[in-house]
């Protein structure tokens, strides 16, 4: 008879995403590309194809996250929403973007934890503003 474990506890899920996201900074980057990205795309392709820093008022913008932030496991943890806005500065530059990218920093070293592909190209001008929902579900089933 051969048998398997299928089924993490809750309480296993909820130690793995506080191992795995609760450190670091987390930072939102807005990318242009029109190669759709995949599960993985790298740094150096994000960081390629990130907006010119300034560009618009563009700059990336971080949070963290702490153990008060993993709300009740259902069917995976969830984290608190955080949401990210980018407000254009008003300037002739347009901040035009695609992708909405998730990366962590941790003492120095950066990776990329997720990103969302836009049904369409977003231009923010004129003191327009992009508010942007970040929501994580750990080890949903």
């Amino acid at each position: 008879i051969e048998r398997s474990m299928a089924v993490l506890t809750s309480a296993e899920v909820v130690d793995q995403a506080e191992a795995a996201y609760i450190q670091g900074t987390y930072k939102i980057a807005l990318t242009y590309n029109l190669t759709a990205y995949t599960d993985a795309v790298s740094l150096a392709t994000v960081e390629t194809d990130e907006i010119n820093t300034g560009d618009g008022g563009y700059a990336r913008l971080s949070y963290n996250y702490s153990s008060s932030d993993l709300a009740t496991y259902k069917n995976g943890q969830p984290f608190t929403e955080k949401i990210a806005e980018f407000v254009h500065d008003g300037s002739s530059t347009e901040i035009r973007f695609n992708h909405v990218v998730l990366l962590r920093d941790v003492s120095g070293t950066v990776t990329v934890v997720g990103f969302q592909t836009l049904d369409q190209v977003a231009v923010l001008t004129n003191g327009s503003t992009a508010r942007i929902k970040i929501n994580i579900l750990h080890g949903a089933q």
